[in-house]
């Protein structure tokens, strides 16, 4: 894919600052909310934006924004030229505003501006090569071809009020179930000992990812069933083992009712060898 990156960069905006209405003859542009609140405007539409929302312009496109949040809005930004066939056609799915997944756009546009940053050998490669995935990955979004929740990674978009920040009581809950996930425990024990108010624990657990406690516990657990049967060759009784669940029977309901299919239906799509041809 022919791509070339024509600037990159992080940014902070504060309240009522942006830029006034504009276009780019050659580039498209592609902007990530890192964290506070914006306005973007697409031919005097109005895009209210948020952490982790994305928003892609179109070459001649007019568009502005503006900081609308008090502690202002930092945003990733990268923008690029492209005359490929091919990535054009990728590029008429992309939509105008869109939310990332896991983080996933987030982490591939953080890399390209560090590799811009740093130059170190063969950035300019490196990084068009990193923009072709992105721009792949936010069609795929679009499309909604992403992955389903039993090949994904669910947590990672469930944590924290702003991207790449994860609460220390949240760390300190996910050390305990992660310390104690062969063995039955209480909400109540978890929450003393990790040192905090049964309620107040609760509380922060339900406004960082919007489940409650017991939820969230059996979603962690689910996301380790998922690393255990894609990383080892444990037999799926051993599974449920190592996850305190007292039977197979038990262990394949729980999963099922997170991951959409039984664990033998998964285990048969990640293990089995399989063969390619493109």
């Amino acid at each position: 894919m022919d791509v070339r990156i024509t600037s990159s960069g992080r940014f902070f905006y504060k309240l009522g600052t942006g830029k006034e209405e504009h276009y780019h003859q050659d580039d498209y542009q592609v902007q990530l909310v890192i964290a506070g609140n914006a306005c973007n405007y697409f031919d005097g539409v109005p895009y209210e934006l948020q952490s982790g929302d994305i928003v892609f312009c179109r070459r001649g496109r007019y568009h502005a924004f503006k900081a609308t949040s008090k502690e202002g809005v930092k945003m990733l930004e990268v923008k690029f030229t492209a005359g490929d066939p091919y990535l054009q056609e990728v590029l008429l799915d992309i939509e105008t505003k869109f939310s990332d997944r896991e983080n996933l756009i987030y982490s591939l546009l953080s890399r390209i501006v560090l590799e811009g940053q740093r130059k170190a050998l063969h950035y300019k490669a490196m990084s068009s090569a990193l923009l072709a995935e992105c721009l792949l990955s936010m069609n795929r979004l679009c499309l909604e071809h992403s992955l389903p929740l039993y090949e994904s990674n669910p947590i990672h978009q469930l944590r924290g009020s702003s991207l790449g920040t994860k609460s220390e009581v949240l760390e300190m809950v996910d050390s305990y179930i992660n310390t104690h996930l062969g063995s039955s425990f209480s909400l109540q024990q978890m929450a003393q000992e990790c040192g905090y108010n049964q309620d107040y624990l609760y509380r922060v657990i339900k406004k960082q990812t919007g489940l409650s406690a017991i939820k969230y516990i059996n979603l962690v657990k689910f996301e380790h069933s998922l690393s255990l049967i894609q990383n080892t060759e444990l037999s799926l009784s051993e599974v449920g083992w190592r996850l305190g669940f007292e039977n197979l029977q038990y262990f394949s309901r729980f999963f099922k009712m997170h991951g959409g299919i039984s664990p033998s239906e998964y285990i048969a799509k990640v293990r089995h060898t399989t063969r390619t041809d493109y």
